[in-house]
């Protein structure tokens, strides 16, 4: 489980974004949304983005892409099947290519096959542009 804030014993604390599937959000975050119940999907993106030099989840172009439909949302980026995990991905511009999907593939594989089927395929999909400088 993910360790409580001291100063609240019913907060979920976040810092280190561990997630774990059925596990109900005190916080709004990035990845989920606060009061919904996280699926295993909800869990693999977590890892995905937590890695450093991932920018997002790769959401496809005109006629989708890859993603896990749920009931009243999708997911974009990951698809678990029965026949293994896909994640597609954007890398940030300073990120090294091989290095980051190394690790992605890494962080999601460590999920173990209850939460990502095994294999684990990564692919990288776009590149992002640095940020515009202020």
């Amino acid at each position: 489980m993910t360790p409580s804030s001291p100063a609240d014993p019913g907060r979920v604390d976040r810092s280190a974004r561990a997630v774990v599937p059925g596990e109900v959000l005190s916080t709004t975050d990035d990845t989920v949304v606060e009061g919904r119940v996280l699926e295993p999907v909800d869990v693999v993106a977590a890892a995905v983005l937590a890695v450093p030099g991932v920018a997002a989840l790769h959401s496809g172009g005109p006629l989708g892409g890859v993603a896990t439909f749920l009931p009243g949302r999708r997911v974009a980026g990951v698809a678990l099947r029965e026949d293994g995990t896909q994640v597609h991905l954007v890398l940030e511009s300073t990120a090294d290519v091989r290095a980051t999907a190394e690790a992605v593939h890494r962080a999601v594989a460590a999920l173990g096959p209850a939460v990502a089927p095994q294999p684990v395929h990564v692919h990288v999909e776009d590149i992002a542009a640095p940020a515009p400088r202020a």
